[in-house]
């Protein structure tokens, strides 16, 4: 066998490449794959896209980091690219989703943030983290949609007012835990507005402080099921010192909320 022979005897033994390989084979290679190089590889065909999908979609919790996404030195239409293929690729399978902004940021990321959630994650998601991000009426009429299957909603410290957030609360008929703590405009009206909360267990609206404690009163006749209220901070006039004794159940001065560990990127 002369040189050139055996060389192109060794060749033709060459390992296969990616699109030879069996349906098995292919989902064991990408289980290697980094979160960034699924969402590359699904981008490549039809069938190294419902391969990347069988991978990120086996993840329940996922925090955005908003802050990786803002310091690529990208387009907008770059960054934007960007939240459209993590949503599409992880959202529908999500259970909780966490999301920490700041009072400073890009309008049309936030917007597209907002809209990625509510667009991708409204069949499965239990749990909405939102914190440190102005929301005005129109982020609160696109999340709106995720309130039919929402058991856990937290808007800590996000520009909350009576007016915008009273109507949108009023849509939540499952929650069980709902955290606004440091909502310094909220006066709490909303709670009027909110009839269906028989399944509320834990709220938190401490450092709300312009909250009076006197709006609880009506709501803790309609949420029978609250076991704990957190108004650290709030405003407590004399006459409602004691509206939470005259309950004719125990209710406890500090909310216990839903922990989860979240997969973070961005």
């Amino acid at each position: 066998m002369t040189d050139d022979e055996g060389r192109d005897s060794f060749m033709e033994c060459d390992e296969p490449t990616l699109d030879q390989l069996d349906e098995d084979s292919l989902l064991e290679v990408f289980g290697y794959f980094s979160f960034d190089e699924l969402l590359l590889m699904s981008r490549v065909c039809t069938r190294f896209l419902q391969l990347s999908r069988r991978c990120l979609r086996k993840i329940r919790h996922f925090e955005l980091d908003y802050r990786a996404i803002a310091s690529k030195q990208q387009s907008e239409e770059q960054q934007q690219s960007r939240l459209r293929d993590i949503f599409t690729n992880v959202g529908s399978n999500l259970e909780s989703f966490k999301f920490s902004g700041g009072f400073i940021m890009n309008e049309d990321l936030k917007r597209g943030i907002v809209t990625g959630v509510a667009l991708n994650c409204s069949g499965t998601l239990q749990h909405l983290t939102i914190n440190y991000v102005e929301l005005r009426e129109e982020h609160l009429v696109a999340l709106t949609a995720l309130l039919s299957h929402l058991t856990g909603l937290d808007l800590g410290r996000c520009a909350l007012r009576d007016e915008t957030f009273g109507p949108f609360i009023a849509r939540a008929s499952n929650l069980r835990t709902l955290a606004i703590p440091g909502n310094a405009e909220l006066h709490g009206e909303f709670l009027e507005r909110w009839q269906d909360c028989q399944r509320m267990e834990q709220l938190d609206v401490s450092y709300c402080y312009s909250l009076n404690v006197g709006n609880l009163k009506s709501f803790l006749a309609k949420a029978v099921n609250l076991k704990a209220v957190d108004v650290t901070a709030c405003q407590w006039l004399e006459k409602d010192k004691g509206i939470f004794h005259a309950c004719e159940r125990k209710i406890e001065s500090r909310a216990e909320l839903p922990v989860f560990s979240y997969f973070k990127h961005g």
